[in-house]
């Protein structure tokens, strides 16, 4: 197996046992004998349980950053907004330990303090920019400027915590969510908009909730 194999086979792993078992009961030593490789291997590749959780941490940012990256249609609907936050969940479904050991992790590493901000606000930015969206269209009706922070605080909110909120709800924090539980978050977070959606928008808000529960 080559060098490159070898890195990518402990990250992999070690995703796995993050998500499954939690951060902070995962030690490099669970990480060898998980790959029945010697510590020693293990230390060649990573200096450390740190470099692994930033090296894991890296590729969730990349992969929001690549979706922030993404500009809204003009003509964007409320099924626009179910599948932008559709990859958002699966994005923190593969890299849900980031949400479930948050405190753990950035007192582990405290460069990554900064880091996990700034991905807070760009996807709050992100949000933001699709709520203008859908004011502009009328999909959203008498929305101030405010009101339509106020949602995207909100629905930021719900979107970053929903995962691990489930998790502990079924008391079955080391199984992935399924895609049902995504959808019922994703509907969660866009009921948030109901009040503001005519009749029509309610209605197919709805009708994604059903075809893809």
């Amino acid at each position: 197996m080559t060098k490159t194999n070898t890195k990518q086979r402990i990250a992999n792993t070690t995703l796995e046992l993050f998500n499954n078992q939690g951060v902070p009961n995962v030690s490099t030593n669970h990480i060898a004998l998980e790959l029945d490789i010697s510590p020693g291997n293990l230390y060649y590749h990573f200096k450390s349980k740190d470099a692994l959780i930033e090296l894991l941490f890296s590729a969730y940012e990349q992969e929001l950053t690549t979706l922030f990256e993404n500009p809204f249609e003009p003509t964007s609907t409320i099924e626009d907004a179910w599948f932008f936050l559709h990859l958002g969940f699966e994005i923190a479904t593969r890299y849900r330990f980031v949400y479930q050991d948050t405190e753990y992790i950035l007192g582990k590493c405290r460069t990554l303090s900064p880091r996990f901000r700034r991905i807070l606000h760009r996807y709050f930015d992100a949000l933001l920019g699709l709520l203008i969206t859908l004011s502009d269209q009328h999909v959203l009706q008498n929305c101030a400027e405010s009101v339509l922070e106020e949602l995207a605080l909100n629905m930021l909110l719900v979107a970053s915590q929903w995962i691990s909120f489930k998790q502990h709800l079924s008391g079955e924090v080391a199984i992935s969510p399924s895609e049902s539980d995504l959808s019922q978050g994703i509907y969660q977070v866009l009921s948030l908009l109901s009040p503001y959606l005519d009749v029509k928008n309610q209605d197919h808000l709805r009708t994604l909730q059903q075809a893809y529960a």
